[in-house]
């Protein structure tokens, strides 16, 4: 009678974690596969490659469940440090830092974010670009560690390139996480949405300092790291005393780099 009762209770558990995966899965998978305007898994109308086949279990689609579980593709969420969060659950799901996994991460991502940037834009128009940021900003951000985990093995230069490319899109606007997916998609559809806005909606960073959001121009970049920010001397100065302390190319001595490495 007792193994009864402990065979029910596994069943039960095996289903309600059943239908838990298969909620956090409708998160993504739908946006990831549909095309501009509706959920049905088609190609899109430019050049882009046909939907991946998307197993029902794998590393991949693990992590992709752990991040909706995680609220990353809930709209609003804003995520200060998204490169912490992907490097502890890359820790989690190890077998994802393997090509063939990785890149279907990355392939599931762009297409998540592309669907969504055409559909809201298409809806909210200019003034999208304006909004306050949410969710893509760690997406992409997300996107680029994974990229930089299958090019370097040094995590002090994974850590720096993931830390300034998270500042510079938290501290832009959506003109930036447009271009940055749009670099990365074979096809048009962000490219086009990107061009239509370019004269019209002004290239913006914040002042690492006084946080300060303003034209890019017209920020001053630390000749020492070549990565913090500034809108003033005066604003550089006072963050010296802080900013000292991290300063510096500390991936210039990695052993993986290549010669002709260029600092950026």
């Amino acid at each position: 009678m007792p193994s009864r009762k402990k065979a029910q209770g596994r069943r039960n558990r095996a289903k309600k974690e059943a239908t838990r995966t298969a909620e956090l899965r409708s998160l993504w998978e739908p946006m990831a596969l549909c095309s501009r305007s509706n959920l049905v898994a088609v190609p899109c109308e430019h050049t882009l490659t046909v939907p991946p086949e998307i197993p029902q279990e794998g590393p991949a689609v693990s992590l992709m469940n752990y991040i909706a579980a995680e609220g990353f593709f809930q709209e609003t969420l804003l995520v200060n440090h998204p490169h912490d969060f992907i490097l502890k659950a890359l820790q989690r799901f190890p077998e994802v830092g393997e090509e063939s996994e990785r890149s279907l991460a990355i392939d599931l991502l762009l297409r998540f974010l592309r669907n969504v940037f055409v559909s809201v834009s298409r809806i909210e128009g200019e003034k999208w670009f304006h909004q306050i940021h949410g969710n893509e900003v760690s997406i992409c951000c997300m996107i680029y560690l994974l990229e930089l985990l299958g090019t370097y093995s040094d995590m002090s230069v994974v850590n720096r390139r993931a830390i300034k490319i998270s500042n510079k899109l938290i501290g832009g606007n959506r003109r930036d996480v447009v271009k940055f997916v749009a670099k990365r998609l074979p096809c048009t559809c962000l490219k086009e949405l990107h061009c239509s806005v370019r004269k019209k909606v002004e290239k913006v960073g914040r002042c690492i300092h006084c946080l300060k959001q303003v034209p890019r121009s017209q920020l001053r970049v630390c000749t020492g790291c070549m990565n913090a920010e500034y809108c003033s001397r005066a604003c550089q100065r006072a963050d010296w005393s802080r900013h000292k302390n991290q300063c510096g190319n500390p991936e210039l001595l990695s052993p993986d780099l290549p010669q002709d490495y260029v600092l950026k």
